[in-house]
């Protein structure tokens, strides 16, 4: 039924039920310590990527991290499997998250069902869950066109690449974690969700205590190639709208003149 657990089984010559049982008390465990290292990002200080790099200094100094939501692979029961079945035919559970410039979840939401959209899962989580980020007024996170214009999130324009550490962040995860990426053991829902949180945990522990992983360390580039958008708790309003519209645009402006002076 497991076979990763059937291959431990042979691994460490335990029963298959001694396995599970250890298996699980790791996954709780795991999830016990995700609130003291997947934490929200600095609120003050504007990251070394951002300020060494001028193509985003002065542009994107209120920018705290990115935003994006990724699908993860499910084993549902068949009456729930309509629900999950994500845009590529698949089953999925949809994940949104949030990293730092340094590449650390600082926010990770994991079970709504692969059909449901990001803004819809978004909304829902900056509504009823308490734990949610919120930057102060000024700042923002970085998201994709799938988010709606809200006040403390800033979606896609033409002008840098800087979002994408939200992208390379999951990509870094399910390749160091294949079952994010290829297919979940038949364990109940919410022991596929611990199994996200945990995953991202043990991604951040790692992060912080290995200063040769392998994975980390892999070339990255901030080559400008397109430019960036805003979000807040709730459905914005008008007034939301037009004003992540200006701040848009004045950024777009802001780079326009400093890459052409003349």
């Amino acid at each position: 039924m497991h076979k990763r657990q059937r291959d431990n089984m042979e691994r460490f010559q335990h029963s298959l039920k001694t396995i599970n049982r250890r298996f699980h008390r790791v996954l709780s465990a795991l999830c016990a310590m995700a609130p003291e290292l997947i934490t929200r990002p600095s609120f003050t200080e504007t990251h070394a990527r951002i300020t060494n790099n001028p193509y985003f200094y002065p542009f994107f100094k209120d920018c705290i991290g990115a935003m994006d939501g990724t699908l993860v692979p499910a084993w549902v029961p068949r009456v729930d499997q309509n629900r999950y079945r994500s845009r590529k035919g698949g089953l999925a559970q949809n994940v949104i998250a949030i990293c730092d410039f340094d590449m650390n979840f600082s926010y990770v939401y994991a079970g709504w069902e692969g059909s449901a959209a990001d803004a819809r899962v978004l909304d829902h989580v900056v509504s009823h869950d308490n734990t949610f980020p919120f930057p102060p007024i000024g700042k923002y996170y970085l998201v994709d066109a799938g988010f709606t214009n809200y006040r403390c999130f800033l979606g896609p324009y033409r002008g840098t690449r800087l979002r994408n550490v939200i992208e390379r962040c999951f990509g870094l995860l399910k390749k160091r974690f294949p079952i994010l990426q290829w297919g979940m053991p038949s364990y109940l829902l919410n022991h596929q969700v611990d199994i996200v949180i945990a995953c991202c945990t043990l991604h951040n522990f790692i992060h912080k205590f290995s200063n040769d992983d392998l994975i980390f360390n892999e070339p990255d580039e901030d080559t400008p190639t397109d430019m960036e958008t805003f979000y807040h708790r709730g459905h914005p309003t008008t007034y939301e709208l037009e004003s992540q519209r200006i701040l848009r645009d004045s950024i777009a402006m802001q780079m326009w003149a400093s890459n052409h002076p003349n």
